[in-house]
């Protein structure tokens, strides 16, 4: 089955670096335009599995306006915690921040904000889910409409040829095709978006 994997079109928070998790906000004009120029070159799928917050669903229906859509709430975004709608200019003098900067992957440190292992862990979940519901319905392709985090946490734990987490960085509306291995849950990447 062939996977298109893309991170929503920007938001006024993303233009402005602010770190934006569960905040549900809508797309900016731009990001609108992002996902329309996207369209232009996307095959269409047969299904979009999708975050449910809106900036995803709003992506999902400019990608592909003819496709059913399936939120699947593992889907979300990185939680930030007392980070979220903040901008790295306004946390430099927050010890708790300059912690969690110096070793994001340690949950002890900062415990209110979901750190990298978890966030893979639950795109794990995404995969596994998604990919079983393709399976049984026939789909030969499908989008993922999803966030920057969790995606670069899926591909870290499932994305063939294998590279660590920050590697997998996307911009908005950018992604990857990969063809999926259902049964090790691989995702043999074929090209970037």
């Amino acid at each position: 089955m062939k996977v298109i994997l893309v991170r929503h079109g920007a938001t006024r928070e993303n233009l402005e670096h602010r770190f934006l998790g569960v905040t549900d906000v809508v797309l900016a004009p731009q990001g609108a335009a992002e996902a329309l120029n996207r369209a232009a070159a996307l095959p269409p799928v047969d299904h979009v599995y999708v975050s449910p917050l809106i900036r995803c669903r709003q992506t999902a229906i400019l990608l592909w306006p003819k496709a059913e859509m399936t939120v699947i709430p593992e889907l979300r975004e990185t939680d930030f915690g007392p980070f979220e709608g903040k901008c790295h200019a306004e946390l430099l003098d927050d010890p708790l921040y300059n912690q969690w900067l110096a070793c994001p992957d340690d949950p002890s440190l900062v415990p209110m904000v979901e750190n990298v292992m978890d966030c893979a862990q639950r795109a794990s979940r995404a995969l596994e889910s998604l990919s079983r519901d393709a399976e049984s319905r026939g789909y030969e392709t499908v989008g993922v409409v999803s966030h920057g985090g969790t995606l670069m946490g899926m591909l870290a734990r499932h994305g063939r040829p294998e590279r660590d987490y920050y590697s997998w960085r996307m911009d908005n509306c950018g992604g990857f095709v990969a063809r999926l291995d259902r049964e090790k849950l691989l995702l043999h990447v074929e090209e970037s978006l």
